[in-house]
């Protein structure tokens, strides 16, 4: 079987929105944290759709309130977590999904899991080769199955 062959149901956002990324990249000069693509302002606009200064127009990805994800890129942009919440059908996995096409250019790096996925594979993050206090911090934290996207260096989003 060729890649030709195989039927893809829905393409990765970076691959489905890669003119639009890098649009938004060629015009983007705004500050940027460290090992993100765009800017805050770039992922926010990606996100929520509109025109660019020369013109492009960004689809929106997402309908709903402006400041739900100016509060999330912002969180993102320091060194919290982000968690979304909500019933199913809120659009919380194809914000994550965006979210890390945006800020990382992978969309990949989600970890995703159910209310039914046992919370044993994350529950063993921390269990260490040397414990000891002295021990530097590589060597005192192993990853859990569900981090171990993250450890690629990327911007990595949950999904439960």
């Amino acid at each position: 079987m060729t890649t030709a062959d195989v039927h893809v149901l829905r393409p990765h956002a970076e691959d489905q929105f890669a003119t639009e990324l890098a649009a938004l990249t060629a015009l983007d000069d705004r500050p940027r944290p460290p090992s993100w693509r765009l800017s805050p302002w770039a992922v926010v606009t990606y996100l929520l759709g509109g025109a660019l200064r020369d013109g492009t127009p960004i689809t929106p990805k997402y309908v709903g309130q402006r400041r739900l994800m100016e509060i999330a890129v912002a969180t993102l942009a320091t060194d919290r977590a982000l968690l979304l919440l909500g019933v199913p059908g809120t659009a919380k996995t194809w914000v994550s999904e965006h979210l890390a096409a945006a800020i990382s250019g992978d969309s990949t790096l989600l970890v995703q899991g159910t209310a039914g996925t046992p919370r044993r594979p994350c529950a063993t993050a921390g269990t260490t080769p040397d414990s000891s206090p002295r021990a530097p911090a590589s060597r005192r934290w192993c990853p859990a199955r569900c981090t171990a996207p993250c450890g690629r260096g990327g911007w990595c989003g949950s999904r439960s």
